[in-house]
């Protein structure tokens, strides 16, 4: 039929039918159980008029039944129907206006009707219905004449229409009623000049007139285009994936937190909080938490963690009933449009780890709804309820202490925050799902197994921050630090003047250099391994700045020895500072490799002794003012 609209223009005995094309009357042929079949299947429509016959377009719109009309309406048309009925009973098709005067008579009498309609009334009636091929709505009744009766002169609509540009649609948020006072002004002064003066509109009739104007274009003048978008926005469903792990969604949030530090006792902030969650189950990949601000590095451990199994969760965590299964390579990573998911490294990641990455358009959040959805529920159904929460919203403070009631430090969050996310969050009912995120999970490793990388270190090569460094007879350098080995000898001997190195962010103590010969990476040694060996990239480039050495090319040992050790003394105070950002800042840099205890003055060079023995007092005023926002490693 191929969309072609036809008129059926005789059937035969042996349940042949002519089709008559309307384009150009060409004709079909095809047999009564063959039609029927294209009616059963969708591919034929009958048409409403003249018994057309056509093939449907794809259209999912279609016109309202009697249902659509008010009680009033329905029953008129049945009334209607009544007398066209008995019309069609006693004349089939041969109905003229003076055979309905009988027809008339006999339906009042049976129906008790004290103002029976006219002949000509009915006759009308009958053939609006029948040209409708008997369509029952046809017997509505149509109002005639102007919908809107013009209130509002021309002339005084040119004026509306210019003050509602100039003072309602624009972004300050006048109100109707100040347009319809600087209407009353203005015909005011143009009135003291007319001879016949022009007519001033009710309140109401210009309120009414306003209301004619399109509700999105109105809000999008007043509040944007994005409030207009947002506001007027079909919800729905969004993406689903068939199975687990098709696709996750990531994002960062500051936690609704204050909390303190475990050694002073005092509040150091509101840390950051990454979660990575999957669309198919709402089960929570992976999650980190800490003071490092939404970075690369904060997504490069929240995949890490969402990728590897848990097994150790319940060990680390004996209160803890239910196992954490989540743990695959994801098809789909799902972001918004921060600085650090369009890093160069994140992007080589995924790839490596064959994941999409798949970027959000900007300012529409709801692209990656589910996220959104469980970064809320994260707040209100934890952080919400314990002491020393900041609340989402300034109004529900009220004149709660957050920064003085704030009592649990950051591992302790960490447990309460893997209770709820493993007993309380995954095990109850999701409203999206009818079952529980840990269910759909199970059910969702029936259809497909997870992809995990060939092992734990082969992930961390991948998870690693991959530059480009000259090679020469001291090995590699990297940030001041020298890493060398017998293999890069080796590369030398090749002629290979530059070799591809990767670094891991958080442990300094060796890299990985790649062999273009083998196909392969190496471990290369930093050849100071008492300093290097747990020291992450962050607290390097901070202790290169306490030293003084940013742009030096080679690293002095002894200076910055006493540089890591004159950073953990001002960490140690920045810790009991009364200033809470200070506080902030030490919890940053304030890791294991730093708590470790000072460095004895025997285990150092005469010459490092001698220059440590001097008497130096060190203030908080000496740290630099980082800018907790920044991002270090984009700049490494």
């Amino acid at each position: 039929m191929n969309h072609v609209a036809y008129r059926l223009i005789r059937m035969l005995e042996d349940g042949q039918c002519q089709l008559e094309r309307k384009s150009d009357l060409a004709l079909s042929s095809y047999f009564k159980h063959e039609l029927l079949g294209f009616i059963s299947t969708g591919q034929l429509i009958l048409g409403g008029q003249q018994n057309a016959i056509a093939t449907p377009v794809n259209n999912q719109r279609f016109e309202s039944d009697l249902s659509a009309y008010s009680e009033a309406i329905q029953q008129q048309v049945y009334y209607r129907l009544n007398y066209l009925k008995k019309a069609e009973e006693l004349y089939g098709e041969k109905v003229t206006c003076q055979r309905l005067t009988r027809v008339i008579q006999l339906v009042a009498d049976e129906c008790n009707d004290p103002k029976p309609p006219s002949a000509l009334t009915v006759y009308y009636w009958w053939r609006r219905w029948t040209q409708a091929d008997r369509s029952i709505t046809a017997l509505v009744k149509i109002k005639r004449g102007p919908k809107n009766k013009r209130r509002i002169t021309q002339e005084v609509e040119q004026l509306v229409q210019q003050l509602i540009d100039e003072i309602y649609l624009k972004r300050e948020g006048n109100s109707i009623e100040d347009v319809y006072t600087a209407l009353k002004q203005k015909i005011k002064r143009l009135n003291s000049n007319r001879n016949t003066p022009l007519a001033m509109p009710s309140r109401a009739t210009f309120f009414r007139y306003i209301g004619t104007y399109d509700e999105y274009l109105v809000m999008a003048a007043r509040k944007g285009k994005q409030a207009a978008d947002q506001h007027f926005r079909a919800s729905g469903k969004g993406p689903e994936p068939k199975y687990i792990l098709e696709r996750v969604e990531v994002d960062h949030t500051p936690l609704d937190l204050l909390l303190i530090d475990d050694l002073t006792g005092l509040t150091i902030g509101r840390p950051t909080v990454t979660f990575i969650t999957d669309r198919y189950s709402r089960l929570p990949l992976g999650v980190e938490v800490g003071f490092e601000p939404p970075s690369e590095l904060a997504v490069m451990r929240t995949l890490r963690h969402a990728i590897l199994p848990k097994a150790s969760v319940q060990q680390e965590y004996p209160e803890i009933e239910n196992q954490w299964f989540a743990y695959g390579i994801p098809v789909t990573l799902v972001c918004d449009n921060g600085l650090e998911f369009h890093s160069q490294q994140l992007q080589r990641m995924c790839a490596e780890l064959n994941i999409e990455l798949l970027f959000c358009p900007k300012k529409q959040p709801h692209y990656k709804g589910a996220i959104e959805r469980f970064l809320g529920s994260f707040n209100r159904q934890l952080s919400h309820k314990v002491a020393g929460t900041t609340f989402s919203n300034i109004s529900d403070k009220g004149d709660y202490d957050a920064e003085n009631l704030a009592s649990l430090t950051l591992p302790e969050f960490k447990k309460l925050l893997h209770v709820w996310l493993i007993d309380v969050y995954c095990q109850a009912p999701h409203k999206s799902l009818g079952i529980t995120p840990a269910l759909a999970w199970k059910d969702g490793l029936k259809i497909i197994e997870p992809v995990l990388p060939e092992s734990k270190e082969k992930l961390a090569l991948i998870l690693a921050i991959q530059k480009t460094r000259q090679l020469n007879h001291e090995g590699v350098q990297f940030k001041g630090l020298m890493y060398n080995t017998a293999e890069l000898a080796t590369l030398r001997k090749r002629g290979i003047a530059s070799v591809h190195i990767r670094i891991n962010p958080e442990d300094l103590g060796e890299i990985w250099v790649f062999d273009e010969h083998q196909g392969d990476y190496f471990k290369v040694p930093c050849t100071y391994p008492e300093y290097a060996n747990k020291l992450t990239l962050a607290q390097h480039l901070l202790i290169r700045q306490q030293a003084n050495q940013t742009k030096a090319e080679r690293v002095d040992i002894e200076l910055y020895e006493r540089g890591k050790e004159k950073l953990r003394l001002l960490i140690a105070q920045a810790s009991n500072s009364k200033k809470l950002s200070q506080r902030k800042k030490a919890a940053r840099y304030n890791t294991e490799a730093l708590q470790q205890p000072p460095f004895s003055s025997n285990a150092l060079p005469e010459k490092a002794r001698k220059k440590s023995s001097d008497k130096e007092d060190y203030h908080i005023d000496e740290i630099p003012d980082f800018d907790i926002d920044s991002r270090e490693l984009e700049h490494v």
